[in-house]
C-alpha cells in the first residue's frame, strides 16, 4: 500500500536494478545529461574559451590520430569499410579524437559509475553541446553501450533526447548531444513536494502526455526503454515546456508478437509486476508511467518500502489508493487515468494509444 511517508524522491535512484545479477546491467547511468542548443557569435570562435577548454593532453588517454578529415573520424560513424581499428574500437568500429571538432571544457555537469557529463562546443559551427564521456573498461557489457548508440542513433522525436555524434578512443566512448538547461523532473518534484501534493494537474497531464507521446513513438520503432523515471526525464529549458527522455542504456528492441523478455532490468519503484516475474514486454514502459503520474500528483509513490525487496513485494502482492491530504482535491478522471496504467494484468492495461485517448490527457493536455 502507497503511504505519503518514505517519497520516492527522498532517496535518489541512480543505479537500476538487475533482479538477476544484482548488477546495472552495463548501464551508463549518469542521466545522459544532454542539453538545449545555442550557438556562439562567430567573432567568439572556440579560441576566446581557451582558459576552460581542455587540451589534448588533458582529456583522458585520448588518441590523437590527425584533422576531422582523417579516414578514421567517426562524423558518419556508421557509413564505409571498418578498418583495423575496430579491434580496439568495438563500439563504433572507428578510432578517433574527439578534440579534432571538439573544444570540451573540464567542469563536469554530471557524473555517474561509468563516466561523466562535461560541456562541449564543436570548432567550426559554434554549437554549445554536452559529451558523455564513457570509460570502457568499466562497462561489463560493451554490447549494451554499442547497443545504445545504435537506438540513439536511430530516433528523432521532440520529446527524446537527440545524439549529434560519437567518437571512440583506446579507452573512451564520447557521446555528443544537445544540451538542456532545465534540469530533471526528480529534482522538480523534490522542490514542489509538500503536505498538499506536488505538480497541479493541468502541469502533470502536460508532461505525461509528452512522455506518452515519446513513448508511443520508441513502441512504434519496436523499442522498449524500461527504465523511465523521473531522473530520466529532462526539461529542455528552464521555462520546463519542453520534456526529454534521456538514458538508453537498458533499451532494447521487441516487437509484438516476439517472446516475453525475460531480465527483469530497471529501477525499482517503476518496475511492473509482470518484469519483476521475468515475464514482459513493452506495457511495463506503461507502468513506469502511471508511477510517475502517481509521483507528480502528490509527491510519493504508490508502491513503496525501504529498501528494494520491500518495493518488489508490494508492487507484486499490494493494491494501491490515494490516501493522505495530496488526494483530496485530485479529480475521479485524474484517478482513473492512473489505474488504468497501473492495472496488474499487462494485457488489461492502456496501451500509449489508449493513455492519449483518455479523457484526463485530451482535455488538460492540450498545447503539448
Amino acid at each position: 500500500m502507497s503511504s505519503p511517508t518514505g517519497s520516492a524522491c527522498s532517496r535518489r535512484t541512480t543505479t537500476p536494478t538487475n533482479v538477476v545479477d544484482g548488477g546495472g546491467a552495463g548501464k551508463v547511468s549518469d542521466d545522459d545529461s544532454s542539453y538545449r542548443q545555442s550557438s556562439i557569435d562567430d567573432s567568439c570562435s572556440y579560441a576566446s574559451f581557451k582558459q576552460r577548454a581542455l587540451h589534448e593532453e588533458d582529456l583522458p588517454q585520448t588518441v590523437s590520430i590527425g584533422s576531422s578529415n582523417s579516414s578514421y573520424s567517426t562524423t558518419n560513424y556508421y557509413g564505409g569499410d571498418i578498418d583495423a581499428s575496430s579491434t580496439l574500437c568495438p563500439i563504433t568500429g572507428r578510432l578517433s579524437n574527439v578534440l579534432d571538432d571538439y573544444v570540451v571544457f573540464p567542469k563536469t555537469l554530471g557524473e555517474g559509475h561509468y563516466g561523466i557529463v562535461r560541456e562541449c562546443i564543436h570548432r567550426s559551427t559554434g554549437q554549445e553541446l554536452a559529451i558523455k564521456s564513457v570509460e570502457k573498461s568499466k562497462i561489463s557489457r560493451l554490447d549494451h553501450l554499442k547497443r545504445e548508440i545504435d537506438l540513439l542513433s536511430n530516433v528523432e522525436h521532440n520529446n527524446i533526447m537527440k545524439m549529434i555524434d560519437c567518437y571512440e578512443d583506446v579507452d573512451y566512448v564520447h557521446i555528443i548531444s544537445e544540451k538542456y538547461t532545465g534540469g530533471e523532473l526528480f529534482d522538480k518534484i523534490i522542490d514542489n513536494t509538500s503536505d498538499s501534493g506536488c505538480y497541479s494537474e493541468q502541469k502533470t497531464s502536460g508532461i505525461i502526455k509528452s512522455l506518452l507521446l515519446a513513448v508511443a513513438y520508441l513502441h512504434d520503432k519496436g523499442i522498449v526503454h524500461r527504465d523511465i523515471k523521473p531522473e530520466n526525464l529532462l526539461f529542455e529549458t528552464d521555462q520546463e515546456d519542453v520534456i526529454k527522455l534521456i538514458d538508453f542504456g537498458l533499451s532494447r528492441r521487441h516487437e509484438e508478437g516476439e517472446m516475453p523478455m525475460s531480465n527483469p532490468v530497471g529501477t525499482a519503484y517503476y518496475m511492473s509486476p509482470e518484469l519483476l516475474k521475468g515475464k514482459y514486454d513493452r506495457s511495463c514502459d506503461l507502468w513506469s508511467i502511471g508511477t510517475i503520474t502517481y509521483i507528480l500528483l502528490c509527491g510519493f509513490p504508490p508502491y513503496n518500502g525501504d529498501d528494494d525487496p520491500e518495493i518488489f513485494e508490494a508492487i507484486k502482492n499490494d493494491q494501491f489508493d490515494f490516501p493522505g491530504q495530496a488526494w483530496v482535491d485530485k479529480s475521479d478522471v485524474v484517478k482513473d487515468f492512473i489505474k488504468g496504467l497501473l492495472r496488474k494484468d499487462p494485457q488489461k492495461r492502456f496501451t500509449t494509444e489508449e493513455a492519449l485517448a483518455h479523457p484526463w490527457i485530451v482535455e488538460l493536455g492540450r498545447g503539448r
